[in-house]
């Protein structure tokens, strides 16, 4: 009775210090191999497999001698930690290694179970602050306007009619960012053949659950601005890598930095000209499902983050059903003066 007593204490002190996985302690699968195959089978292929490589090499250097089974939540959650603490990347760059750890941990724990010895995702443990999506900065009219007249004033060459290519890309960018709500990465995957001026449509290259497409609304005046882009021959993305680019990834930091200077504006990102779009979007009375499809929201409570702004603007908006009340009170007042 005693002896039944300490395996279960045992087993409920492995459950507690998370070692508790269902793993088969001979199977001696190295993270090493993990990473490898990992990196054939689904790093290899997607956009951004350059940036991958470096971010799996640096769970290689760190977890790489372990054995799969041996990393728990309290290792992925140290190793995690450690990107901030010790490496010194920022919170978005961090989050982007987590994500690929995850995803890793993921195939590790299901289609590769019985070769690793894992039965469930050890990341699911780690609690990780997504700076984007906590964030709640939108640009205001005033804002919006500043934004635009700051795009205006440098659309042609000084004291010329010649277009200003270098701040015509940045124009079309962020005039895409503000009025679609897509992501960078996604506006510079855009293809002409994406553009679809008869439906007012932007088709986005992104994988969705199902193999669906995603697409966007597109104002009249953005399908104007994007008319007016100059196309770059043989190549049908419409923003591709400037000339001396030497990785396909493309930034806008700097120049963005400059647009936000002349505006006037602050305490702003490029990623917030997406949270602009979706405020709006509710403020103006938007539906909420709807926004979630535009922004390619899987979860509906990544959105509903937005709600409240929408039904805040209604109440904002009350005086004008006073003044419809007001209405009907002077009709009745007028009938009974006539009365």
């Amino acid at each position: 009775m005693e002896l039944a007593k300490k395996i279960l204490r045992k087993k409920m002190t492995n459950r507690d210090e998370n070692r508790h996985l269902d793993v088969k302690r001979e199977i001696n699968y190295r993270m090493s191999a993990l990473i490898d195959r990992y990196r054939t089978h689904y790093g290899s292929k997607k956009l951004s497999a350059d940036r991958e490589k470096s971010i799996l090499e640096g769970i290689r250097s760190e977890l790489g001698r372990l054995f799969a089974r041996e990393v728990d939540g309290i290792a992925v959650q140290r190793w995690y930690e450690n990107l901030t603490g010790v490496r010194d990347l920022s919170l978005g760059t961090a989050v982007r290694h987590f994500n690929v750890m995850h995803h890793m941990m993921e195939k590790a724990s299901t289609i590769w179970s019985k070769e690793t010895g894992l039965d469930r995702n050890p990341a699911d443990q780690v609690e990780v602050k997504r700076p984007d999506d906590a964030r709640d900065r939108y640009l205001s009219e005033d804002e919006l306007r500043a934004l635009k007249i700051a795009l205006d004033e440098r659309m042609y060459r000084k004291g010329t009619k010649d277009l200003n290519k270098t701040n015509l890309r940045l124009r079309l960018i962020v005039l895409i960012a503000v009025t679609t709500g897509m992501r960078s990465g996604e506006i510079f995957r855009l293809c002409w053949s994406d553009v679809m001026y008869g439906e007012g449509l932007l088709a986005v290259r992104a994988k969705l659950k199902g193999g669906k497409m995603r697409y966007v609304p597109m104002p009249p005046e953005l399908a104007v601005e994007i008319r007016r882009y100059p196309a770059v021959i043989g190549e049908d993305r419409i923003l591709p890598p400037e000339p001396g680019t030497r990785s396909g990834r493309q930034r806008v930091e700097g120049s963005f930095e400059d647009l936000l200077a002349r505006a006037g504006i602050q305490d702003f990102r490029f990623h917030d000209l997406r949270h602009t779009f979706a405020s709006w979007y509710m403020m103006k009375g938007g539906d909420l499902y709807e926004l979630a499809k535009i922004l390619g929201h899987s979860n509906i409570k990544m959105t509903e983050r937005y709600a409240k702004l929408g039904r805040q603007h209604i109440a904002k908006t009350s005086n004008i059903a006073r003044e419809v009340w007001k209405l009907m009170e002077q009709e009745e007042s007028d009938n009974k003066s006539v009365g």
